[in-house]
């Protein structure tokens, strides 16, 4: 079999759940994978024969990806602001629009040093991006999952970044009476169980539940402990940043300048949606 046969197989049996780019995008990733082929080598060498191991090996993955598995599990790997975690089912995917919150946190900030704390730190995407391109900042990322937090120290340790990871129930626990952050930032579950029936299936079978969901009766209880947080917590002037759900960004915004913070900002993400938010402790 060869490199174009291989493609072709990708295309036509995955073609009844991703579009054509997708595809060819995915397929790229596997090549690259487990061949190490650049894009140029892939057209050079389009015809000629795999090994018998190798063409196994991207037929197996064909196989997991028709089960819908995503291929950032397949691999085991993903990019995300410039930096290739690991990651696997006990976290979300790291999505383009948390890039984006992150861009947003560089762009306000001038203290090169600042005390940074993630709630809810999964892969540990946002605070390693944080502290790689603020490498003197202290950053520390809390997560209920030990499964996420053996997997987000892995991260820290291959890319040799200083964060510190640590198990933290957002809606149970307290922080020390003497930690203060001058940034904090969470991207909590926010998708309503009830919102289910609009979500991609490989989402659904794949991805953790407990970082994706809220209860419909409460969907902004998540936000309501964070913010109560950063008024404990942040120092004055320190700045709360927080991923959201589209439907609910003015709530948000009320709800944190209900509990006293100022300068409260929503933003929208590269496809129009409500996004992100900010606000300064007052």
């Amino acid at each position: 079999m060869t490199l174009k046969s291989i493609r072709d197989q990708y295309r036509q049996q995955l073609g009844q759940i991703y579009p054509e780019w997708e595809i060819d995008s995915i397929h790229s990733l596997v090549i690259e994978h487990t061949l190490g082929l650049s894009r140029a080598d892939r057209v050079l060498r389009a015809a000629e024969s795999l090994e018998e191991k190798k063409e196994s090996e991207l037929l197996d993955v064909l196989e997991r990806l028709k089960k819908e598995e995503p291929i950032q599990y397949i691999l085991g790997k993903t990019e995300f602001y410039g930096l290739e975690l690991a990651v696997n089912p006990h976290v979300l995917i790291p999505r383009p629009e948390t890039e984006e919150l992150v861009r947003w946190i560089l762009d306000s900030t001038e203290n090169k040093t600042p005390r940074i704390l993630d709630l809810g730190a999964g892969s540990g995407c946002i605070p390693l991006a944080l502290k790689k391109e603020l490498p003197n900042a202290n950053v520390f990322g809390l997560d209920k999952s030990p499964e996420a937090l053996e997997l987000a120290i892995q991260n820290s340790k291959v890319l040799n970044l200083d964060v510190e990871f640590r198990r933290f129930d957002i809606l149970e626990d307290s922080l020390l009476e003497s930690e203060s952050f001058d940034i904090l930032v969470s991207n909590p579950p926010y998708v309503r169980y009830s919102e289910r029936i609009h979500m991609k299936s490989n989402v659904l079978k794949y991805e953790p539940e407990m970082a994706l969901f809220v209860a419909d009766a409460d969907p902004l209880i998540f936000y309501r402990r964070i913010a109560d947080l950063g008024r404990d917590h942040l120092t004055p002037g320190g700045l709360l940043f927080f991923e959201i759900n589209e439907e609910y960004g003015q709530e948000i915004l009320e709800l944190l300048r209900s509990k006293g913070y100022t300068g409260v900002e929503l933003r929208k993400d590269l496809n129009g949606r409500d996004r992100m938010v900010k606000a300064q402790k007052g």
